[in-house]
C-alpha cells in the first residue's frame, strides 16, 4: 500500500466513510404496493386455483409418457450394450471395455426400471401399463445377466458370447413390443 502524502489527516477517510454511510439518501425508493408477503387475496387465490387445475389437468397420461421415456432410454442401453458384445466378438473391443459398457448400459436399464417402479398409476391401464413395463425391464437385465456371464466365460461353455447376444436381441425386441404398445395408448 503506498504512503499517504505528509498533508492528508489518517483519520480523513474513516471519517468520510462514517459520512456517507450515515447520510440518508436524498430520494429514498418508492414502497412496494403490492400485499404483505404471504398474503393472497382473492383474486390471486382464484388465479392460483386455475393455474393448478390446469397444471394437474396438462400432467394427464404421465405414466405412460414416463414408460415410454424409460422404453426409450433401454432400447438404447440395449443396443450400445449389443454393438459392445459383438465388438468383442469380433476381436475389435477388449473384454474389459466391452465389459465396462455392458455394466454401463446395465445401469441404464436399472435407473429406468426405478423410474417406472416409483410411479404411481391412477388407473387400471396405467397400472397395466407399468406391470407390462417392470417385466419387460426385467427381461433387459437377465438379457444383460445372460451377456455379461458370456463375456466373462468366453471359453466356448455356456453361456456363449452368441447366447448373448441372443439374449441382448430378445430383451430389444420385448423393448419394441412395450415402446409400440405404450404408443398406441
Amino acid at each position: 500500500m503506498a504512503a499517504l502524502p505528509r498533508d492528508i489527516d489518517p483519520g480523513y477517510f474513516r471519517r468520510l466513510e462514517a459520512t456517507v454511510l450515515n447520510t440518508p439518501a436524498l430520494n429514498p425508493a418508492p414502497q412496494s404496493r403490492t400485499p404483505a408477503a404471504g398474503r393472497l387475496t382473492p383474486p390471486s387465490l382464484a388465479a392460483l386455483a386455475c393455474l393448478s387445475l390446469a397444471l394437474l389437468t396438462g400432467c394427464s397420461g404421465g405414466t405412460s409418457q414416463s414408460v415410454s421415456t424409460a422404453v426409450k432410454d433401454s432400447s438404447s442401453a440395449v443396443a450400445t450394450a449389443r454393438i459392445a458384445l459383438r465388438q468383442d466378438m469380433d476381436g475389435k473391443l477388449t473384454r474389459a471395455a466391452a465389459s465396462t459398457s455392458l455394466d454401463d448400459e446395465l445401469k441404464e436399464i436399472q435407473t429406468s426400471r426405478s423410474t417406472v417402479l416409483k410411479l404411481s398409476p391412477s388407473t387400471q391401464e396405467d397400472r397395466d401399463t407399468q406391470k407390462q413395463a417392470l417385466d419387460v425391464l426385467d427381461q433387459c437385465a437377465a438379457g444383460f445377466t445372460t451377456a455379461r456371464a458370456a463375456l466373462a466365460g468366453n471359453d466356448g461353455g455356456t453361456p456363449s458370447l452368441p447366447d448373448g447376444d441372443k439374449a441382448l436381441a430378445d430383451a430389444q425386441d420385448a423393448l419394441k413390443q412395450l415402446e409400440d404398445n405404450v404408443g398406441s395408448q
